[in-house]
């Protein structure tokens, strides 16, 4: 009798099943602290937390306590997730006036000193930890501190993308210090590197809590270094700075309630580029078809025109969200794509008359964590302290300096951020998936695909997470397409007059989803290809 032999799915990776609790990240060692968490008895959040610490460590260019975070919180039968905001203020003593008449800019620049804002992540991760936490931080923090000073092996992805940042680091005496070997060059793949700065750094923390990165020793070693850098950031800054839980945004599409956070970040782009995408009945097309991707495309050049225009701080806002959530918005964005022909500049706002890493983790009582934590471009800033080893986010960067804009650059003021957290629930609010993607501005079109990978077309985790994508450069206006999409596709698209670009040197992001099984509450979780990380589970 002939044997019918297993054979590997399409994505090159089976998806993770669990009964009693999941984590998923970008690094292997990441993953497994956070599952040895919570097979000790921690929460999601301590997992989430402990991820978060490793991945600093593990892979430094992308996260860090120097950064921002946002988080969205499942808790069982609660009617939504709770949100909260982990991003950070710009200095008090940086001024508008400053950046535009002494120093001549038009833009915020992304490397150096003065786009350097509040770190918001480390608060974030306390107020989880005070909240929703189990473990001391002793245990939560102990693998980051132990690979940080006993070392670890640098993981592929990892070592190229650490590889086409040294010239970065080499501009600055604390980068070169802490992230060189012998203040000349990356690490390679498998070698194992060491960070003893960071590792004491943690070592405090885990003593004495967060309190004394805004509060204590760590404060006024920030304010020291930032004088010594001609910098803007006080200890006062961080003394005032505290994370904040706030109320998430939602829209029901294709029978699933879709949350996101809500501005500062973009959330609400994915929620807009969905909106449109069902208003154009985009289901009745094949995945990845020509037809498909095009209703994609022009939503996702309609929705970024918004967002670019009118996203800011919340506290600054002029335009109701309640107008890009609506039906109103989506019908009238959706009359403006034409099917046969692509938009070939630039859209107009309505009229009002590459780095992160993202993580999830649930725990056996059914509390799931979708987590995203950033420094924005690769190493932030390019600014580290050689005694603390941390390196400061380049957040200001998200400013514009166009006067009188939504998002102008304000003292104390949150700046347009990139990162989101997602989830999607029945409309039952019984979770489905907790699930992001990191990119920077890929953000949103690559978690739109993803969720229609899910809900429209039933691909599982891993097979959602694998599925070729497209990149949609705004500034630009080319398109990029991942492999295997057919040549004909992209022929097609061409035809529709979209400029196609080649995939080389695209970042198609990189993410991680974990599902729950509403009838029996098993885990399903898988990672994303794209990056070195793994799902794992118990």
């Amino acid at each position: 009798m002939a044997v019918n032999f297993w054979r590997r799915p399409k994505s090159g990776r089976s998806a993770i099943h669990a009964k009693n609790g999941i984590a998923a990240s970008s690094q292997p060692l990441a993953t497994s602290a956070g599952l040895k968490i919570l097979q000790v008895g921690g929460s999601a959040c301590d997992a989430a937390i402990s991820m978060a610490a490793v991945l600093n460590v593990v892979e430094p260019f992308s996260t860090g306590i120097g950064g921002d975070a946002f988080a969205l919180l499942y808790i069982p039968g609660e009617s939504s997730p709770k949100a909260i905001n982990g991003s950070g203020y710009s200095p008090r003593e940086l001024s508008y006036d400053y950046l535009v008449n002494e120093k001549k800019l038009q833009d915020m620049p992304l490397t150096g000193i003065l786009p350097i804002t509040v770190p918001g992540a480390l608060s974030m991760w306390e107020i989880l930890h005070e909240e929703y936490g189990k473990l001391p931080w002793r245990d939560i923090l102990k693998p980051a501190i132990q690979y940080a000073r006993k070392g670890f092996p640098v993981s592929p992805v990892i070592a190229q993308v650490w590889n086409e940042l040294t010239p970065k680091l080499l501009k600055h005496e604390g980068a070169k210090k802490n992230y060189l070997v012998n203040e000349e060059h990356a690490p390679v793949s498998g070698e194992i590197f060491k960070q003893e700065s960071l590792a004491s750094t943690f070592d405090l923390i885990a003593k004495e809590g967060a309190s004394v990165f805004y509060k204590g020793s760590i404060a006024d070693r920030i304010e020291e270094f930032m004088q010594n850098e001609e910098g803007f950031l006080k200890s006062s800054d961080l003394k005032d700075y505290k994370a904040e839980w706030t109320k998430p945004i939602s829209r029901e599409i294709y029978n699933t309630i879709l949350w996101e956070h809500g501005p500062n970040g973009q959330g609400i782009v994915t929620l807009m580029i969905l909106a449109i995408a069902e208003e154009l009945d985009i289901g009745r097309y094949n995945l990845n078809s020509a037809e498909y991707l095009h209703c994609l495309i022009e939503a996702k050049k309609l929705a970024f025109a918004d967002a670019f225009a009118y996203i800011t701080d919340p506290e600054w806002m002029t335009f109701p969200l309640s107008k890009f959530l609506s039906e109103d918005y989506a019908q009238m964005r959706a009359s403006q794509i034409n099917p046969l022909k692509a938009i070939t500049r630039n859209p107009l706002p309505i009229d009002t008359g590459s780095d992160t890493i993202y993580l999830t983790t649930a725990d056996s009582e059914g509390y799931v964590v979708s987590f995203i934590n950033s420094l924005f471009y690769g190493f932030g800033s390019g600014i580290v302290d050689p005694n603390t080893g941390i390196a400061f986010q380049n957040r200001g960067g998200g400013f514009s300096l166009q006067k009188g804009h939504p998002n102008q650059y304000e003292p104390h003021k949150r700046p347009y951020h990139t990162i989101i957290p997602a989830m999607i629930t029945d409309t039952e609010s019984r979770l489905l998936y907790s699930f992001g993607v990191m990119g920077g501005h890929h953000q949103p079109q690559g978690q739109a695909q993803v969720f229609l990978n899910l809900i429209l077309h039933g691909l599982d985790p891993q097979e959602a997470m694998s599925c070729p994508r497209f990149h949609h450069d705004q500034t630009l206006n080319t398109i990029a397409i991942e492999e295997p999409i057919p040549l004909g596709v992209r022929s097609s698209l061409r035809r529709k007059n979209h400029h196609i670009v080649d995939c080389v040197g695209i970042n198609f992001g990189g993410g991680q989803i974990i599902g729950k099984n509403p009838s029996n509450g098993s885990y399903c979780a898988g990672s994303d290809p794209r990056k070195d990380g793994q799902a794992q589970g118990y």
